[in-house]
């Protein structure tokens, strides 16, 4: 019962809907198995804590729930979590930094709705893109959007020449593309409405030698079997949200978790 729990949990997530009670048992989980949030610690970059929910482009945004969406047993190419040369996981705030510039931390919500989010954005005036990432208690995420209404924070946003039209994520995904073009690179989507498509994937893999190695070391207490019991499998969430307007993508927002 308590495996279906976490599982029905995250699937809502996965769904980009939010949902305010899974991940403060998962953070615990990823502590344990030396997953916290580590980059925090190493972070250097200036950060800053905003009282408002104006991101209205972040998934934490989302507070309904769509029962109609039921995640697949599938997982994406990995090229679909890279944008910029930057994969979504543990460093990529310090891997943003690296390659287009050290950007302001924007801290928003707390426990469960608490992120933290870098931006950057395309030069000039007009025709605004960003690319934004972000990170939650037990989730990666990056969005690239064009435009949309003002929000708090914006005027922090790293400018950099690497945010144009012409950008796309590693798998070629891009802002104009029609919805036929996005499923030729992600497949059948797991709910098409007429203005976009949403991807809603969950699958449990096999936890790598190396995670295992470091669990190990960090429970010096548990017999093998123990930890292969704990932590020799992970559940891999992972989602896609797509919109269009004159059926050409706008909006794109990509998310991960990983749990046990």
């Amino acid at each position: 019962m308590k495996n279906e729990t976490k599982l029905g949990a995250l699937r809502e997530r996965m769904l980009l809907k939010s949902r305010r009670d899974y991940a403060l048992t998962s953070v615990l989980v990823l502590s344990l198995l030396g997953f916290a949030p580590a980059d925090r610690a190493r972070q250097a970059d200036v950060e800053v804590r905003l009282q408002d929910n104006s991101d209205w482009w972040s998934t934490f945004q989302r507070s309904d729930s769509d029962e109609s969406v039921v995640p697949e047993a599938r997982q994406f190419a990995r090229a679909n979590f890279m944008i910029l040369g930057v994969n979504l996981g543990e460093d990529m705030f310090r891997k943003a930094a690296t390659k287009l510039g050290k950007a302001t931390i924007i801290q928003r919500g707390d426990a469960s709705m608490g992120r933290r989010q870098a931006c950057y954005t395309s030069p000039g005036a007009q025709d605004k893109l960003y690319v934004i990432f972000e990170r939650g208690e037990v989730e990666f995420t990056f969005y690239l959007f064009a435009d949309g209404p003002a929000w708090e924070g914006s005027d922090r946003c790293v400018v950099s020449d690497a945010v144009s039209r012409l950008l796309t994520t590693a798998s070629g995904l891009h802002l104009g593309e029609s919805p036929s073009q996005v499923i030729a690179i992600l497949g059948n989507p797991t709910k098409q409405l007429p203005n976009e498509l949403v991807y809603s994937f969950l699958v449990k893999k096999k936890t790598s030698s190396k995670d295992l190695e470091r669990a190990k070391r960090e429970h010096p207490e548990m017999t093998d079997k123990d930890l292969e019991e704990a932590y020799g499998f992970y559940t891999l969430g992972s989602g896609i949200e797509a919109k269009f307007a004159n059926s050409k993508l706008t909006y794109l927002a990509v998310s991960k978790a990983e749990t046990n």
